[in-house]
């Protein structure tokens, strides 16, 4: 297992690791023929988040994630947590029926921080995440029953036809505010910033444009979302980028 924190500068809220355990190898994502591949949009049941100055990405994207419909069900308004999913939550969480807010996605990121390879958790240090961590807490509280990977650009825009993904990436300087038009404009030679996790949510099939949803509320980009073009994502990806597709627990299964 290898860990590495991407550097933040000083006021940047983003909080991502870079965890990638070989063992997750075993958990590619398949990749669809590009005849089956369409045009999709995830529409999203909650608020978009702010996780302020904390750097809970991780679990603000996997929140965003439980929250955003898919093919298998409607985005979750409201989250019940058992027993065992409370005593699972190491006291975070006690039973009972939960909001899928800001609240929660802190206890989310708490949980989370005890879960990855990373030393130390919050509370009481702000010690940041990764994408593997949010996914275990999702599975320690019975939201995800699994979750797999996307290794290429194709294998996450074939898991985009069943719903949202988290990707994690670096963050660079150019990207803190959107063009006027939403795109996220991705210079490398702006420096790199941080590392952050976000939803992403659409694919524009005719465009190859990819659109996210972050959690810095809805005063950054257009309403808190912004695109990517293909060549910018795909580059991303590429420098310890990561992408995770937690497949929920249902109803009948929890």
């Amino acid at each position: 297992m290898r860990v590495e924190l991407l550097p933040a500068s000083g006021g940047f809220p983003g909080g991502r690791h870079v965890e990638h355990d070989p063992r997750s190898l075993a958990y590619a994502h398949g990749v669809l023929p590009k005849t089956s591949i369409r045009s999709v949009e995830w529409k999203r049941r909650i608020p978009v988040l702010d996780q302020d100055r904390l750097g809970s990405c991780t679990a603000n994207a996997a929140v965003g994630l439980l929250g955003t419909d898919c093919a298998s069900r409607s985005g979750q308004t409201s989250v019940t947590i058992s027993a065992a999913a409370a005593r699972a939550s190491r006291g975070l969480l006690r039973p009972g029926i939960y909001a899928p807010d800001e609240s929660f996605a802190v206890a989310l990121y708490s949980l989370a921080t005890a879960l990855d390879g990373i030393s130390g958790h919050y509370p009481p240090t702000d010690t940041g995440s990764s994408g593997l961590g949010a996914a275990k807490a999702l599975r320690a509280l019975g939201l995800a029953q699994r979750y797999t990977h996307a290794f290429s650009l194709a294998a996450l825009v074939s898991a985009l036809q069943t719903g949202p993904v988290m990707i994690g990436i670096p963050w660079l300087a150019s990207m803190e505010d959107p063009d006027i038009d939403g795109r996220l404009i991705v210079d490398p030679g702006s420096g790199i910033i941080g590392g952050h996790e976000i939803e992403l949510h659409k694919f524009d099939a005719p465009t190859g444009d990819y659109w996210i949803t972050n959690s810095w509320g809805t005063g950054w980009g257009i309403h808190g979302s912004a695109w990517l073009t293909t060549a910018d994502l795909r580059w991303l990806l590429s420098q310890q980028g990561d992408v995770t597709i937690p497949q929920w627990t249902t109803m009948q299964e929890a």
